[in-house]
């Protein structure tokens, strides 16, 4: 078992299920060195797993997602040891983001910081009513960064610049009506409404979902005639596999 990272497969008919959880609950689940390394490990080796069907991306307890990166260990950094601290976020988000299956954000309470931002490039972000959403590193005395960078577009720019520049905290309602959170969930609820978007991701063909999310990162990060064109690609390439003609004809039969 991991210090920091826990993790636990389920194994479905359709696919392996699988939970990240940070185990930092005394501490908010805060992110040190350490922590970081095992998370990019995790999500590295999850890319070669073939039964793979989505990743569930939680804090361990009820208090906090992710409370932000170490606040001790980024009191002692230097120039030098703080690139290599913050590429390390960089990486851990890069790894998330190339993953080839969904990874859902389960935010179960406080999702400050580096917590907001490896949830912002999670595939959908399910988050209880009572969760609570910050960026606040200027407080500190230093910029938010790296993934931070995907807040704009995600929030829009007016409140995106809030956010950084106040550092003050949003409702869990206030994220679902900014965009920032896709399903919230009533008290007592979370599971549930992660356990209903595992069954409707279940449903998808896997080859489809692969290739969807390839697009999803693409339409992010290029230009609109690029990203048509690789979805012109990416739609012939979904008919090298048996996966359309086998879920078209299951739903042709149906409706006959």
């Amino acid at each position: 078992m991991a210090k920091y990272v826990i993790t636990d497969n389920r194994h479905t008919e359709n696919g392996t299920i699988c939970t990240v959880t940070i185990n930092n609950e005394a501490k908010y689940n805060s992110l040190n060195s350490t922590a970081f390394e095992e998370l990019i490990a995790i999500f590295r080796d999850l890319k070669t797993n073939k039964e793979l069907a989505a990743v569930i991306f939680t804090g361990a307890g009820t208090k906090a997602f992710i409370g932000g990166a170490n606040i001790y260990e980024m009191a002692e950094l230097t120039p030098s040891t703080a690139r290599e601290f913050i590429t390390r976020i960089h990486d851990l988000c890069t790894a998330i983001r190339e993953l080839h299956v969904p990874v859902i954000a389960r935010i179960n309470g406080v999702c400050f910081g580096a917590g907001m931002e490896l949830s912002a490039v999670c595939d959908l972000v399910i988050a209880d009513a009572n969760a609570t959403f910050a960026m606040p590193e200027v407080h500190v005395g230093i910029p938010s960064v790296v993934e931070a960078a995907v807040l704009p577009r995600i929030l829009g720019v007016g409140l995106a610049r809030d956010l950084v520049m106040t550092g003050r905290t949003l409702t869990a309602a206030e994220a679902k009506e900014a965009g920032f959170v896709q399903r919230l969930a009533e008290p007592g609820q979370l599971d549930n409404s992660v356990e209903e978007a595992i069954e409707q991701i279940l449903k998808g063909g896997r080859e489809a979902i692969r290739l969807q999310k390839l697009l999803c990162n693409a339409w992010e990060e290029e230009n609109m005639s690029t990203s048509i064109q690789m979805g012109i690609d990416i739609f012939a390439k979904s008919f090298e596999t048996e996966e359309p003609k086998k879920l078209l004809g299951a739903f042709v039969n149906r409706k006959r």
